[in-house]
């Protein structure tokens, strides 16, 4: 059912005035960077076609080749507002008085080309551009237009498939944590885990086995800054199909950094679709904090490449999705060993040494202690062993445009965590307002809980013009 139009026109106006308040905190999402979770598991359009009346002479290249340059892209601009207490629940924030307000504003475009002039050639670029539209290089203020993707593909003779250019390379089947995932060059971001992420430049040979769905690529990926020959990577996967289950097994070389092997499986499990994925890794790229020193001149002793270069490391995730689009109901649950994380006792020595160093120094308020601080936060970011994330989310919840959902992330190596359930009313087609309470949890030096300052409470009100053209 939907609102009376009446109550919903006072509830609208209520709501912008409320956005329009001053407000916010360090967990408040920017208006362009909103948890939207429900695009993570929304229903696939299906579009029926009528049939054409006489059957024509190559359907498959009448469907890819087009006339001219498709032009396309998206907006989205937005404004919220967020409330943060840092201790709503031992009474020491009032309710009534939040410790911090803001209120927060993005505004971006991606723009797209898209150009097939024959049946085996396709050039696709897309650039995309972000308020406020500037950036500095050095003392010189330029626009800020990033080219996140340009490639070209080219078919030989429908067997052979080649691409090259800059583009999102699709390797692991996670949703929130992706280990196979060895080629992008930045990871998943967990609370926009459907956001596409940048690619590297890379030469992709895909050669799909005739006459089945088993598929094998081969890659030539190159340094974003450094073109050499010992700075460019070669990977290789393989795809199977196996009854209802695909196997993909991939392996990943490059010179001067870790080699690393991958194995992915997904299928149905009854009524849930499962997803896992697995890599193991000669060294690690990553650099670990060795030791701290509690006492001056206070130094951090850290790792690297070639003091990790023999060690194995095991990275592995599981995970389900579980959707019912009568009921219009999804729940997707994940469970990721980091193998690059800490073992706790080495961690917790770690944290000792570290809150120690920071308490000699004068507190987190001297000029060391907030140097110690910031690398203190730097060691607990993805220093956990253990982690899990579930999401629920349900459409036409109470009304037909009103969806809620609920995710849960946690480090179950240090039981900190953030909880973050979320309503959206979807007013128009393209004009939603969303309201969302957010809550971190966890000790003192877990890693959720550090990084917040605290078990700190936000709630935050938002509205969001977006669409595509």
């Amino acid at each position: 059912m939907k609102p009376p139009k009446t109550a919903s026109s006072v509830v609208l106006l209520a709501i912008l005035g409320f956005v329009l308040l001053p407000p916010a905190t360090i967990f408040a999402q920017s208006a362009g960077s909103e948890i939207d979770l429900d695009a993570l598991f929304g229903d696939e359009t299906v579009v029926e076609q009528e049939a054409p009346k006489e059957p024509l002479p190559n359907p498959v290249a009448s469907l890819v080749k087009t006339e001219g340059v498709r032009i396309g892209g998206s907006f989205s601009g937005s404004l919220a507002t967020a409330l943060t207490w840092n201790n709503l629940w031992d009474g020491s924030s009032g309710i009534l008085d939040p410790e911090t307000r803001v209120l927060s504003a993005a505004l971006g475009s991606t723009i797209f080309f898209d150009a097939r002039p024959g049946e085996d050639f396709r050039v696709y670029g897309s650039a995309k551009t972000s308020w406020p539209f500037y950036r500095s290089v050095g003392s010189i203020e330029v626009p800020s237009i990033d080219i996140f993707e340009l490639f070209a593909d080219v078919a030989l003779d429908d067997k052979v498939f080649i691409r090259f250019g800059k583009s999102t390379v699709k390797w692991g089947v996670g949703y929130f944590w992706s280990p196979a995932d060895v080629i992008n060059l930045e990871p998943i971001n967990i609370f926009d885990a459907e956001a596409q992420r940048e690619g590297p430049i890379s030469l992709r040979i895909h050669i799909p086995q005739l006459g089945s769905q088993n598929n094998f690529y081969m890659y030539a990926i190159l340094d974003k800054s450094n073109v050499d020959f010992e700075t460019t990577a070669l990977a290789a996967k393989a795809e199977f199909l196996l009854g209802a289950y695909e196997i993909g097994i991939g392996g990943y070389y490059r010179y001067d950094t870790a080699e690393r092997g991958m194995l992915t499986l997904t299928g149905p499990v009854g009524p849930f679709d499962f997803f896992g994925e697995a890599m193991i890794s000669r060294g690690t790229a990553k650099t670990f904090v060795e030791s701290i020193q509690t006492t001056l001149p206070y130094s951090i002793t850290l790792s690297n490449q070639d003091d990790n270069r023999e060690d194995l490391f095991f990275s592995a995730s599981v995970g389900f999705l579980y959707s019912n689009s009568n009921e219009k109901t999804s729940f997707l649950a994940q469970y990721f060993f980091n193998g690059e994380g800490y073992g706790p006792f080495k961690r917790e020595a770690l944290i000792t040494d570290g809150k120690a160093a920071i308490f000699n120094a004068g507190g987190p308020e001297s000029l060391i202690g907030q140097g110690l601080s910031s690398a203190l936060a730097g060691l607990l970011l993805g220093s956990g062993q253990h982690y899990a994330a579930v999401n629920l989310s349900k459409g036409e919840a109470i009304w037909e445009d009103l969806s809620v959902s609920i995710l849960a992330l946690a480090n179950l190596s240090d039981f900190s965590g953030i909880i973050k359930p979320s309503a959206t009313w979807s007013v128009s087609d393209n004009f939603s307002i969303n309201a969302s309470p957010t809550f971190v949890f966890g000790p003192e030096d877990g890693e959720y809980s550090f990084l917040a300052g605290g078990p700190k409470t936000t709630f935050t009100l938002g509205a969001k013009l977006s669409g595509a053209f």
